[in-house]
């Protein structure tokens, strides 16, 4: 799980472009002041930005994805996996009191369920119908 990297929602997608480079991340999420009201994504910025031919200078609020769909940190990876081809989405934000501790990346969920055994998934289902 990646730390999370924040922007308002009034700033630029230039600025947001600016800091996914400079944080090396792939996403951001959107704070208003202490409220976190989405996310953008490099992929928001190639479909809905440069695609669509907008300026830079357009707010991040009106290009990112919202509202943010989110797991608790007691949430299994599995179940987290689950929630990720459902709504297809490749980032999931993961909360933890009342804020979000990190974000949830496919590519770390999918190494991490490819190198568990068999043994190991009997075990999670079973614990889990308990």
């Amino acid at each position: 799980m990646k730390p999370v990297v924040n922007i308002s929602p009034n700033q630029t997608v230039l600025e947001a472009a600016n800091l996914l480079k400079s944080s090396d991340r792939g996403s951001l999420l959107i704070v208003d002041g202490k409220i976190t009201v989405g996310i953008i994504t490099e992929r928001d910025l190639v479909i809905r930005v440069i695609a669509n031919n907008l300026p830079h200078t357009v707010p991040v609020s009106e290009v990112m994805s919202s509202p943010l769909i989110t797991i608790d940190t007691d949430v299994t990876l599995k179940k987290a996996a689950r929630i990720m081809v459902e709504r297809r989405i490749r980032r999931l934000p993961v909360t933890e009191n009342g804020g979000v501790a990190g974000i949830l990346i496919a590519s770390d969920v999918f190494r991490q369920l490819s190198n568990k055994t068999l043994a190991e998934d009997i075990w999670e289902a079973l614990v889990e119908r308990q």
